[in-house]
């Protein structure tokens, strides 16, 4: 009898535990997002949360980060010293198509918070309501690799 009741507190404890909550979620630093999300803005239009993001090492050095699908999609590439973007291009990304390409025409700035980079800048392309007319679009492209 003391056996079944041995068994019973044990099998009372496992489940106690089981449905115990885990150790609380990490807060991540303001401004930063949780690993493998993104958040773009182009011409103040944002995309929300999107959780299609890929990073991966290139090169002598070279980060790429590939946002969205390939119908609609961010590209960056970020410089060896992890300081700047040498490129960073949309495809038909809320309608805008156009690209930032170091050293020729746009600009932008790249900061660093935990895991997340924020790329601010202007990119030259075309989209919106004059589809046919070039224009200068400001964006901001956060992503957490």
């Amino acid at each position: 009898m003391q056996r079944r009741y041995t068994a019973a507190t044990l099998l009372l404890l496992i489940s106690v535990a089981g449905c115990s909550s885990g150790p609380p979620p990490l807060s991540l630093p303001q401004g930063a997002l949780p690993g493998g999300t993104a958040q773009v803005t182009v011409d103040g239009n944002t995309s929300g949360t999107i959780r299609d993001v890929r990073c991966e090492s290139v090169g002598k050095g070279l980060t790429l980060i590939n946002i969205g699908k390939p119908d609609n999609r961010v590209t960056a590439l970020l410089g060896s010293d992890g300081r700047n973007a040498t490129e960073v291009s949309f495809h038909d990304f809320g309608g805008f198509t156009g690209s930032y390409w170091q050293n020729l025409e746009g600009d932008v700035r790249l900061g660093i918070i935990d895991q997340t980079y924020t790329l601010t800048g202007t990119a030259a392309g075309f989209g919106g309501e004059h589809a046919h007319t070039r224009t200068m679009n400001d964006f901001t492209v956060k992503v957490a690799c």
